[in-house]
């Protein structure tokens, strides 16, 4: 770990009050290091992570409700013209940085959500079919992958419309919402060092009324989440807290 990312997830003051980075921050040797990474070790290490985690979540509450409404985007009418990532960002942020945008649409333009390798010939984007894919976020329904992986309880649902919203106040910046997110729909502030993601903009979100074409509604809530391929791998060190698997029998 590089001093940059030690700084994301917190330094050693931290560490007493939370168990992840205190996790992050026990010192090891070469021989250590070797030993767990031996037949075996990546599994221990990993359910060790898992484990703290775990600890880090028990006695929260993580069964929330659904959202009241959602964004959808249609391809076939988007002219990649990108005025919703600004919208996105000089109203929540007061600057135009399409990179941080909740909505994303800059990540698609040349290749489509397949990327560089799958899409060049003939996937979606400028360089495949010319159709520009807009990724918005799902506001998952319990259990929420980014909610329940978030160490500090930083994520949480909101009113008006019951959009899942990272609360800075309790946000460490350690980046472990953007890897839970299967879809990667996590920002992340590198200047305020917070993560960031849709908030709906109670009910009223800033990217359908941008766009010029109509490419973007808002709709009542549906879930998506099983229709919607995955774009990345979760990797298997954030998996689903215990206190999480005992409630999904709630709802499911």
């Amino acid at each position: 770990m590089n001093d940059r990312e030690r700084e994301q997830v917190g330094g050693p003051d931290k560490a007493s009050a939370n168990p992840l980075v205190s996790l992050v921050w026990t010192p090891t040797t070469r021989r250590k290091f070797l030993k767990l990474t031996g037949v075996g070790g990546a599994s221990l290490v990993a359910l060790g992570y898992a484990g703290n985690l775990a600890s880090a979540l028990q006695g929260r509450q993580v069964y929330t409700a659904n959202a009241d409404g959602l964004v959808v985007a249609d391809p076939t009418r988007c002219v990649g013209c990108r005025r919703c990532e600004l919208a996105c960002t000089e109203f929540n942020e007061g600057k135009a940085q399409p990179s941080m945008a909740r909505i994303k649409v800059a990540r698609n333009w040349n290749f489509g959500p397949e990327g560089l390798a799958a899409g060049f010939y003939a996937g979606a984007g400028r360089f495949g079919n010319h159709v520009v894919v807009q990724d918005t976020c799902k506001q998952c329904p319990h259990p929420v992958p980014c909610q329940t992986a978030c160490p500090n309880g930083a994520i949480e649902v909101v009113t008006p419309v019951n959009a899942r919203v990272v609360n800075p106040e309790k946000c460490v910046g350690c980046r472990i919402c953007q890897r839970a997110c299967p879809w990667g729909m996590t920002s992340f502030d590198e200047e305020a060092q917070k993560a960031t993601k849709c908030h709906l903009c109670a009910g009223n979100p800033e990217c359908v009324q941008a766009c010029p074409v109509g490419a973007l509604q808002y709709i009542p809530w549906v879930d998506t989440t099983e229709d919607e391929p995955a774009r990345f791998v979760v990797p298997g060190y954030i998996s689903l807290p215990a206190d999480a698997q005992a409630t999904c029998a709630q709802c499911h």
